[in-house]
């Protein structure tokens, strides 16, 4: 299978912080750095990969 991304989006960096505290603890990887898009409404953003290579996963 492919690697699965996401765009996980939060109003303020904490927000997104607690966030991708919770997606990293159910088997997503960080694979960005947190970008500020000043002009979205949830301008706190960060993208997260799952890889289902290595592991059998269902979803």
């Amino acid at each position: 299978m492919a690697t699965l991304r996401k765009i996980t989006k939060a109003r303020t960096s904490r927000e997104l912080e607690r966030l991708v505290a919770d997606d990293t603890e159910r088997g997503w990887n960080v694979a960005s750095r947190m970008n500020y898009i000043s002009h979205d409404p949830r301008p706190y953003q960060m993208l997260l990969q799952f890889n289902t290579d290595n592991e059998r996963v269902s979803l």
